[in-house]
Formats: structure tokens, C-alpha cells, sequence
């Protein structure tokens, strides 16, 4: 068995040693043949005139070295002013309008004016008041003859009797009339002329007198107007009311009767490209002082003439 085995390995090792005579001795065969110093010259000359394959590398154009030259792009700027740049913070500011920090570039936005003023705050008071009755001698009191006062128009309603027509208000009814006696809270003695009055004009019956106008102090009237607009006018009643004018919202917060005053929050867009992002402002509006009243200078007194 063994001088079997011996044998392949010697005929295999004669087979090798004849393949590598073969490749040895025959140039080329598996390896290709290198050229000599004038096949060099002719393979590069081919090259070089042979066309090139292939797709060509795009071209790319090569920065600017010149100064003055932007090859950055800047930043994109914002409406707002919120322009970032490499390395670069924002100046930042407050801004009481708005009441937020803004870019110090930004330019500052100017608070509109209010839009609305107080003309009037209080209780309203009923229109007519009496100013007096007389009862002639010898006459019922059905024949009593009443005088009133329009508190607004300086008006007066003469010869007013109990239940009859008025020629001038034809809406009023005089329904009963007493005199009330009494002292006040310093014990001093008063008379009071009380008369009932059927206002259909106003719906309701009111108790007037002949001292100032009745007042309804379970009600306020808050009467304001628009400066840019003499036309429009509202009368507001409590703390809540709410109303718009020009886009913007407005609400009673407060009222002050004393004073005269009125507390408002006003609620708007200042930017109108951001209808979303409104601003408060808050502002207190008081009844302006009525004008002093105007003094005429007296007239010189002349001087009398010398004596002669």
C-alpha cells in the first residue's frame, strides 16, 4: 500500500515540475509580456491619442479670493428682525408696548390712541322734576295746577292738572300729589312736594319732587364717544360690559362714582400680520371738568369831568 502512495506522489511531482518548465520557457503564456523601452514609447503614444470614456466630472467653479466678494450666503432676515448670524448674538431690548424683548433693530411700535372717551358716569336721573304747585282759593284739589321742569332741555310744562292731558307731553299722566312733613337728620323741620307720574314714554311711574331730580341709584349710565368718530356714542351700565370699536375689544372693569372715572381694558392687534398676538391696555378714563365759566371784564367807569 504504501509503494502505491509513493508512486502517485512521484508522478504528481513530475507533472508540476513539467508545468513549471512549460511557463518558464514559454513568455507570456499566463503572465503578460512586458514591453521593451521602444513598445513602451508606442503604448503611451495610443493612450494619449485615444478619446476619453466615460461620463465627465461636472465642473465646480472655485471661490472668489478677491475682497469685497459675499461667497456666504447672509442669513435670511426676518420680518421681526430675528436675523441670526454665525457667531453673532441679537441685541435684545425691552419693549413696554408690546411688553416682550425685541431686537434693538426693530422699530419701535407706537401704541394707538385709546379710541374711546368718558363723557359721563353716574345714576341716572329721571327728565322732569316739579318746580311747583299752586291751588287757588276756593278750588278742588282736582283743579290744582302743577309746574314741571325738563332737567334736559330747560323746558317747563305749565298748568298740569291731576289726570288730564298734556298738550306738550302727551305721554305724562299726573296721578297723585301729598306734601310730606318732617326733620331732617340735624332735626331740622322740611316740607316736601312729592307727585306721581305715569311716564308710558319711559315705562314706568316715578315719584318726582320739587328739591332735584329723582335718581335711580340701583342703575349707572357710563356714557362714552369715539373722538375720531362724533357720531358714535354708548351708554354702558356695570363692571363687564363689553363692546368693539375698529377691531379693537373693549371691557368695564371698574367704576369709580366719586371720582368719576372709569376703568377700561382694551384688548387689539397691534401688528394686523399677526391678528393672533393681541396687546392689553388697561387705561383709566375720568369725566373732563367743565369748562371755568368765562368772566367778561366790567366797562371802565369814566372818569368825571374836572370842575371848571
Amino acid at each position: 500500500m504504501n509503494s502505491r502512495k509513493d508512486i502517485l506522489l512521484i508522478i504528481f511531482g513530475a507533472l508540476l515540475l513539467v508545468a513549471g518548465s512549460v511557463v518558464y520557457l514559454t513568455p507570456g503564456l499566463v503572465a503578460p509580456i512586458v514591453p521593451d523601452e521602444d513598445g513602451k514609447a508606442v503604448a503611451i503614444k495610443l493612450l494619449k491619442e485615444a478619446a476619453p470614456r466615460g461620463e465627465s466630472y461636472p465642473a465646480t467653479p472655485l471661490a472668489s479670493l478677491e475682497d469685497n466678494v459675499q461667497d456666504w450666503p447672509t442669513p435670511e432676515e426676518n420680518e421681526d428682525n430675528w436675523d441670526y448670524d454665525l457667531f453673532t448674538t441679537i441685541d435684545v431690548v425691552w419693549d413696554s408696548a408690546v411688553k416682550e424683548y425685541v431686537p434693538r433693530s426693530r422699530k419701535a411700535e407706537e401704541m394707538p390712541p385709546f379710541g374711546i372717551a368718558l363723557v359721563s358716569v353716574g345714576h341716572p336721573t329721571y327728565t322732569f322734576m316739579l318746580v311747583q304747585s299752586t291751588l287757588a282759593p276756593g278750588k278742588k284739589e282736582e283743579d290744582r295746577l302743577f309746574t314741571l321742569k325738563n332737567v334736559k332741555t330747560n323746558q317747563y310744562l305749565d298748568d298740569c292738572k291731576l289726570n288730564k292731558p298734556i298738550a306738550d307731553a302727551p305721554y305724562l299722566t299726573l296721578k297723585s300729589y301729598k306734601v310730606v312733613k318732617g326733620k331732617d337728620a340735624d332735626g331740622v323741620p322740611f316740607t316736601q312736594n312729592l307727585l306721581t307720574v305715569d311716564d308710558r314714554q319711559f315705562g314706568q311711574i316715578v315719584e318726582i319732587n320739587d328739591e332735584k331730580p329723582t335718581a335711580f341709584t340701583a342703575r349707572t349710565d357710563i356714557l362714552i364717544r369715539a373722538p375720531a368718530d362724533p357720531a358714535w356714542s354708548r351708554t354702558l351700565n356695570a363692571v363687564g360690559d363689553k363692546f368693539t370699536l375698529d377691531g379693537a375689544h373693549y371691557v368695564v372693569k371698574g367704576i369709580d362714582l366719586p371720582n368719576k372715572s372709569v376703568s377700561f381694558d382694551k384688548t387689539f392687534a397691534l401688528n394686523p400680520k399677526k391678528p393672533k398676538k393681541l396687546i392689553s391696555d388697561p387705561q383709566t378714563l375720568t369725566v373732563p371738568a367743565p369748562p371755568p365759566p368765562v368772566v367778561k371784564p366790567k366797562a371802565a367807569t369814566p372818569s368825571p369831568a374836572p370842575k371848571k
